[in-house]
């Protein structure tokens, strides 16, 4: 405490005297990952698990522990192939020591949030200056995309961090002419890791954002140095081991890991999610607020400077993974995550010049800022009007919004007044950090209110069973698969007439119990000696059961939910 209060104290009096300075060394690197822990950090374990996603990656570690096999990944008892297993690992350590609850299982995401930022830091620190380097981990992590997923337990970030590692060593290595065997090696590290996190997009990626820049830089000679024997055998010591491993003990999992899940999922629309070519394109400009008209000025300063090799480089990292997404048949939010990194660094360069209200390029970036804001709010009202409207009900929700409302109202009045005067840099910093952590509150706000609303949780109803339930009794689902169900259970359950991801699972094994069709299924509740619990929606029951022809009794009902008995 001594120690952190004098390094504030320090960085008070350096700011008082209008200059953006940060401590040195270590300490300055003790400090950053403090306040970057304690942001991050900030109400995290507020909300239940989300479903799908959330819930999914849980239950597949609480599986990993319960059935001690950390090879074959299972999601409600059935094989899922989709991803490798490094998230599970880490989760289930984190199970081990802290147990299941909504704080342990999201500490990871938050902590790659800290790495991202802090690898960014020590990358414009070092390449160009401390200053830089705290602007650039800033704004990293104070943009919305970024923020934002760093508040969910999915494996996008942490692929993200460490495919942003893969690139930041090859910067300093081969862009910046520092060979350095440890930067190679860690280079072939994080790009192993990155593979055992998301699949071969670890290497794929930075092999495409490296090439293109050999080309349009014509480094060729680079080729035989970034070939490093000792960075390859390290690449193979990590990547390999699981693969062929679970190969030997699953004859269905080349072809469906390699060719459905990498192959097929990018040429075709096998998964459902194909979006147009543009799709990226306003997720960024909304994603990269509150400062994207600095980024879009940062952009366009590095255009500029093209011939210069870092520049460059950072140019083909950012539109050569913004084209190869483009280009995909698969489209999701989180696949831009690894672009933030450079943009946030470009950004820094750009406003450690100009980092006043007297430079050309920071006036535009705060006009881009205003414009782009009022346009995204109208746009945003007209595409989602009647969203909102039913948001405008719930008197909680109508709070935050005035709340916000008034702070957004206010930030633009301050930045629009301060185009016409003289502004210190002390001053620009806080009314920057103002917005920012301004729209982190509301994030965090407004999740809460949508996930209730679009993806409520079971925890309830699964702590009215877990209440109830002997161990002979069973338990399913009706139509659709919930995954925090199961974490919040602490066990697989039935499945009623649905396939869904379980697909590969159900022909890799199909003799399960874990999925029954509807006809023989009314058959085993009429007819069994066991008492069934059975979750569905108010819209199934309904449906099913007004008619009375079924005997039930029900046990709970929620929101959302319903759970009846057949005893």
């Amino acid at each position: 405490i001594p120690f952190a209060r004098s390094t504030c104290t320090e960085i008070f009096m350096m700011n008082c005297k209008n200059k953006i300075a940060w401590p040195e060394g270590n300490k300055g690197i003790f400090f950053l990952i403090l306040i970057l822990s304690i942001f991050f950090s900030y109400e995290m374990g507020n909300r239940h698990f989300a479903n799908p996603d959330e819930g999914r990656y849980v239950e597949i570690s609480r599986e990993m522990i319960v059935t001690g096999d950390f090879v074959t990944p299972r999601l409600n008892g059935l094989k899922y192939f989709e991803k490798p297993p490094l998230f599970y690992w880490m989760q289930a350590g984190a199970i081990k020591v802290f147990g299941i609850n909504e704080t342990s299982m999201r500490l990871w995401t938050v902590i790659f949030a800290v790495l991202g930022c802090l690898g960014v830091f020590l990358v414009g620190s070092k390449c160009y200056s401390s200053t830089v380097g705290l602007i650039s981990s800033t704004v990293l992590a104070t943009n919305i995309l970024y923020y934002a997923h760093s508040r969910l337990i999915i494996l996008d970030l942490v692929m993200s961090v460490l495919m942003s590692g893969t690139l930041w060593c090859f910067f300093l290595a081969f862009v910046r002419g520092n060979y350095r065997k440890s930067t190679i090696i860690a280079m072939y590290a994080f790009s192993a890791f990155s593979c055992l996190t998301k699949g071969l997009i670890g290497i794929v990626l930075p092999g495409f954002v490296a090439f293109l820049w050999i080309v349009f830089s014509k480094n060729w000679s680079k080729i035989k140095n970034i070939f490093y024997m000792p960075g390859i055998l390290v690449f193979l010591a990590i990547f390999l081991p699981w693969h062929i491993v679970v190969a030997i003990r699953n004859d269905d999992f080349i072809y469906f890991y390699f060719v459905v899940e990498h192959f097929l999922r990018y040429t075709t629309t096998i998964h459902h999610r194909h979006q147009p070519f543009w799709f990226f394109l306003p997720i960024l400009l909304v994603g990269f607020m509150p400062w994207t008209g600095f980024s879009l000025v940062a952009i366009k300063n590095s255009f500029k400077r093209i011939r210069d090799s870092e520049h460059m480089f950072l140019m083909c990292w950012i539109f050569g993974i913004l084209g190869f997404f483009s280009f995909s048949n698969s489209k999701l939010i989180p696949y831009v995550l690894p672009i933030l990194s450079p943009v946030a660094l470009i950004t820094g360069i750009t406003l450690a010049k100009s980092f006043d209200f007297n430079s050309s390029d920071f006036k535009m970036g705060v006009l881009s800022n205003i414009v782009l804001w009022v346009l995204i709010a109208f746009i945003a009202y007209f595409f989602a009007k009647s969203e909102i409207e039913d948001l405008f009900q719930n008197s909680d929700v109508m709070l935050v919004i005035k709340i916000f409302a008034g702070l957004f109202i206010a930030a633009v009045i301050i930045l629009m007044s301060a185009l016409c005067f003289r502004i210190s840099r002390v001053a620009v910093t806080l009314i920057y950090a103002f917005i920012g952590v301004n729209m982190m509150w509301v994030i965090n706000s407004a999740v809460v209110f949508y996930q209730e609303a679009k993806k409520p949780t079971t925890k309830y109803i699964a702590e009215t069973i877990n209440f109830n339930k002997k161990n002979d009794d069973l338990v399913f689902c009706y139509k659709r698969y919930y995954p925090d169900f199961s974490v919040y259970l602490n066990s697989a359950v039935g499945v009623v007439d649905f396939i869904g991801e379980f697909e590969f699972g159900a022909k890799a094994e199909p003799n399960n119990n874990k999925l029954i069709a509807e006809e023989e299924f009314w058959k085993f509740w009429n007819t069994t000696n066991k008492r069934i619990f059975l979750l569905l929606s108010h819209e199934h029951y309904r449906n099913i059961f007004t008619t009375g022809i079924l005997a039930h009794r029900i046990l709970d009902w929620d929101k959302h939910f319903a759970v009846i008995t057949n005893k």
